[in-house]
């Protein structure tokens, strides 16, 4: 039996269905154009969305506003102190302001930092305020901007109004000389309701008891020091004189046994005197050694030449002088009348000072003039009070 041969078969490419193409490439040049495309949406996004203004405008729109906050309180222009200091950090600069702000009358500290936060919360977003109460009732306000302080604030409370100033009363100062040979009349000087200023003579028989006395009852106590006069031995100053011939170790000797022999005194004025107090050598020992120990000085004023009162300042000793003589004429109605005279100048300068002596009718003529001289407004006070 005899077969055939066969062709071998021959497998034909069907032609893909229409709508079945094959996956084709993207040019280059296309996804060129497809970036660009992106790029320029991305660009013209950013641009659309509102970017924060720099860090030193936004500072400077804060300024601003308080400024127009501060105007609207009425707190003035005087009122306020401001200083800035240029900061920088990194690519950031800005002004760092500090102000200090006094607040008027019915303008509270409280009241004023809780507008300030609200107001600037309001209208800066993302600023960070911080507020703080000083000892002093102040109020502090820091205020930072992108976590950077741009402003410390501090308002005080308003100050309070001083009352008027009155004027100071008049001070008049009452000086009694001579005091420690009667002890009968201190003790009438000491009923009398007055500062009056006990001037004692040192060794007299009564000068330490009445020093002890007067000091225990308030009274300012001084030694009345004897000194030289013109016309010694004719005019004798007394036990405890000091004397222009005496030698420096001589006189300092005996300065210093006058001022230990009355206890409690505050300072010193002189007796008699007129030729010693003109010798500025020996007064400038005297006015020494009254520094040394604390001491003032009131120049009597028994010679228009004295050196006390001058010499005194040039040693910054506290001291004064006598304005008045009181009792010069030992009449009542005399005494009175010098104690008027005393009111005036005391009204005139606001201050003086007088000198009498323990005579019965010097007691009298203090009994009925004290009262008067209060009502007149005038203090009568320790001679302490009245020197400069």
């Amino acid at each position: 039996m005899t077969y055939a041969r066969q062709r071998p078969t021959v497998k034909r490419s069907i032609p893909p269905r229409r709508g079945h193409k094959r996956g084709r490439k993207i040019p280059l040049f296309f996804k060129f154009l497809l970036f660009v495309g992106v790029l320029f949406s991305i660009i013209l996004l950013y641009l659309h969305v509102k970017q924060p203004p720099p860090l030193a405008e936004r500072v400077r729109a804060i300024d601003q506003l308080l400024l127009a906050q501060l105007s609207q309180l009425e707190i003035p222009q005087g009122a306020i102190q401001k200083r800035g200091e240029e900061q920088r950090y990194g690519s950031k600069t800005w002004t760092l302001s500090r102000w200090e702000v006094t607040l008027p009358q019915g303008v509270e500290p409280d009241k004023v930092t809780s507008q300030l936060v609200r107001r600037i919360q309001g209208a800066c977003p993302g600023v960070t305020l911080t507020e703080s109460k000083a000892q002093d009732g102040a109020r502090e306000v820091d205020i930072k901007v992108d976590n950077l302080l741009a402003h410390h604030l501090i308002f005080y409370p308003p100050k309070l109004k001083p009352p008027p100033l009155r004027p100071p009363r008049p001070r008049l100062a009452i000086v009694v000389d001579d005091l420690g040979p009667d002890k009968r009349i201190a003790e009438e000087l000491l009923r009398l309701d007055a500062s009056l200023t006990f001037s004692i003579l040192p060794l007299q028989r009564h000068s330490r008891r009445i020093a002890q006395e007067a000091h225990a009852q308030g009274r300012e106590v001084i030694l009345h020091l004897p000194m030289e006069p013109r016309g010694f031995p004719l005019k004798d100053p007394g036990k405890g004189a000091l004397f222009v011939a005496m030698s420096e170790r001589e006189l300092l000797h005996q300065l210093r046994k006058d001022l230990d022999a009355v206890p409690f005194i505050a300072g010193v004025n002189n007796h008699m005197g007129s030729r010693f107090m003109e010798h500025g050598e020996s007064v400038r020992l005297v006015l020494g050694e009254l520094k040394k120990r604390g001491l003032f000085f009131l120049d009597s004023r028994t010679t228009a030449k004295t050196q006390g009162y001058r010499i005194a300042r040039e040693l910054a000793l506290l001291a004064g002088e006598r304005d008045i003589f009181l009792d010069n004429e030992n009449d009542v109605q005399d005494i009175r009348a010098q104690l008027e005279g005393l009111i005036r100048f005391a009204r005139e300068h606001g201050k003086a000072i007088g000198i009498c002596h323990p005579y019965p009718s010097t007691v009298t003529a203090l009994k009925g003039m004290i009262a008067k001289i209060k009502s007149a407004g005038i203090r009568i006070v320790p001679l302490s009070q009245a020197l400069d």
